[in-house]
């Protein structure tokens, strides 16, 4: 469904909504079974459903009559959400690529400061016209969680960047395929990115 309703669109570019909608796309719950689902403090669950009902993107499906109040089930009122691009705020995605960028700098200090922060820099060169300068651990130094962070400027054809991008994609989506999200197992961040640089 395209939305172009500033207050859906607003409500729909919140960090979270997209967490909180899940449940509610396709098929309809009520909000303990939501917070089961979630694993997410029932509180905390029944303030994005009354904030995303007055939004207007969920809705009240059924009641079922028990003492006190009914139980209200809610669902979606699509399976999925458009927006598009004239209607999102200007350089939107920009601000979201440096709000990430600027969680993985976190999270690798985090996780390896010995890495992010001890590490020592070098300067090398794989044949006399190929230099590259990156960091390493000292010896003996070993990384206290699994990181990985690198980069690299590539000299390609437009063709080959097309297969490396399908290929950075897949393996992408075959490790979103794999991720247990409702688990209570370690959440990781991975960026990666592709751009042909500026003159």
């Amino acid at each position: 469904m395209k939305i172009t309703d500033p207050v859906m669109v607003r409500s729909l570019l919140r960090d979270g909504a997209a967490h909180y909608l899940a449940p509610f796309l396709h098929e309809d719950h009520s909000v303990s079974e939501a917070a089961e689902l979630l694993r997410t403090p029932l509180t905390k669950v029944h303030y994005w459903v009354r904030s995303l009902c007055d939004a207007g993107l969920l809705h009240v499906v059924s009641e079922q009559p028990r003492k006190g109040r009914p139980i209200k089930r809610y669902r979606a009122i699509a399976t999925e959400f458009v927006v598009p691009a004239e209607a999102l705020p200007e350089d939107y995605f920009a601000g979201v690529m440096r709000r990430s960028n600027e969680d993985m700098i976190d999270a690798l200090a985090a996780a390896a400061p010995e890495w992010v922060i001890g590490g020592d820099f070098r300067v090398s060169a794989s044949s006399p016209t190929r230099g590259s300068q990156d960091r390493v651990l000292r010896e003996g130094t070993g990384l206290a969680a699994v990181t990985h962070q690198s980069g690299c400027s590539l000299r390609i054809t437009e063709d080959e960047a097309r297969e490396l991008a399908e290929e950075i994609r897949d393996l992408r989506d075959r490790w979103i395929a794999r991720s247990a999200d409702e688990s209570d197992l370690e959440r990781y961040q991975l960026d990666i990115a592709l751009a042909p640089m500026p003159d």
